[in-house]
């Protein structure tokens, strides 16, 4: 409950003001929960992200995860990442610039168990299963959980009420 609490607290109190570089702040912390809410079935090893796009997202998640663990208990490997790169994660963050390829991305990335997320709204209708959108000044995340089993991942219930169902 008390992640809950805190989780929303955080997503209260982000404003449409922020620079891109305070965005990617609120970005990195969230993906990083996401490793809390979210089930992997594969725990052995580091935990890979992957960025494709957005430069300023791999430095807040360098700098946010080096004394942090994925679930208790793997550490980060953080990667910016082109097109041709994007297998053997668990999470693949796709920026803005890259959102058109999304397409290719989830047909390259099938049903591994990866979870994609997305800098622009809307993008679960296109295989996506998280993507953050700004709704009245504040970050938050729509997420399909449709997309996300079919890649073997588990959402848990403190999930469901954080994000915004599509």
């Amino acid at each position: 409950m008390k992640r809950i609490i805190y989780f929303l607290v955080i997503l209260l109190f982000i404003n449409s003001t922020r620079t891109q570089a305070q965005d990617a702040k609120f970005q990195a912390l969230i993906i990083y929960n996401f490793t809390k809410l979210i089930d992997w079935p594969n725990k052995s090893g580091n935990f890979t992200v992957k960025v494709l796009g957005n430069s300023d997202l791999v430095k807040e998640l360098k700098d946010f995860t080096i004394d942090r663990k994925a679930g208790g208990k793997q550490n980060f490997d953080i990667l910016k990442v082109e097109l041709n790169n994007i297998d053997n994660c668990q999470v693949l963050f796709i920026g803005t610039s890259e959102c058109d390829n999304l397409d290719q991305i989830v047909e390259k990335l099938g049903n591994s168990p990866t979870l994609i997320v997305t800098e622009k709204s809307d993008l679960t209708a296109k295989g996506a299963g998280i993507s953050f959108v700004k709704m009245d000044g504040t970050w938050k995340f729509q997420f399909k959980e449709e997309n996300i089993k079919k890649n073997g991942l588990k959402v848990s219930l403190d999930f469901k009420e954080l994000g915004i169902p599509k």
